[in-house]
């Protein structure tokens, strides 16, 4: 029987793990220390007293383990195999029981637990889908969340450092080293989400290199 697979689409995705896993390979590879996002996020877990975190993409733990300290169970995911490994060393030495880890690809079902979550967080990770993925994601979310909890993520706009960098996709996706990155426009965005969440805020915000190069980028937080 004829296999529904296009080897080009294989081809691709490997390329892509294997880009990821190569990144990865180098330890701190993006920093120490929790994001900007994670910082914002720190208010809206103390405030409304969450206990259960799902990070979507959440590379080596930088902001997993900054929640780790104070939230009482936080799952994380990533495709990167070694990204995983890098973190499960952290945990390990540093005795963090609420911390689990999976290897997932984040365009499928995220059935880790029985558990529902109280907040599904995501850094950056969610550029590097089209919208069609896009969907398929904030559904897997909307289904892994409890009635009434959160949704905050961020993902690049137009005008970042990226955006017209690269082999030109369209007007706003650009692919480099094998990896596309979309910058996606604010109604476009919200049109998707409107679908499963309620929109609280939908903000830009952006941060200045050491390069002196600009990094832009939605932030966005629903509710379900």
């Amino acid at each position: 029987m004829a296999s529904n697979i296009d080897s080009s689409d294989i081809e691709k995705e490997l390329k892509k793990l294997g880009y990821w896993n190569e990144l990865y390979s180098k330890n701190d590879y993006f920093g120490t220390g929790q994001t900007i996002l994670a910082n914002f996020a720190k208010n809206l877990i103390l405030q409304n007293n969450i206990k259960n975190i799902l990070e979507l993409g959440c590379g080596q733990g930088r902001d997993s383990l900054f929640f780790s300290k104070f939230v009482s169970n936080v799952t994380s995911i990533d495709i990167s195999e070694n990204a995983i490994n890098f973190l499960k060393k952290i945990k390990n030495e540093e005795n963090l029981e609420n911390l689990q880890l999976f290897v997932h690809d984040i365009r499928h079902p995220l059935e880790f637990s029985d558990v529902k979550f109280d907040m599904v967080y995501s850094n950056l990770a969610l550029q590097f889908f089209d919208l069609l993925e896009l969907n398929k994601i904030f559904s897997n979310i909307y289904y892994a969340l409890s009635e009434d909890s959160f949704f905050l993520f961020s993902t690049k706009k137009p005008g970042d450092k990226y955006h017209n960098f690269g082999n030109k996709i369209s007007n706003n996706a650009f692919e480099y080293k094998g990896i596309t990155r979309f910058f996606f426009e604010k109604s476009e965005l919200e049109n998707s989400l409107k679908t499963f969440f309620s929109i609280i805020s939908f903000e830009e915000d952006k941060h200045v290199n050491t390069d002196d190069t600009i990094s832009v980028w939605w932030k966005i937080l629903l509710k379900k």
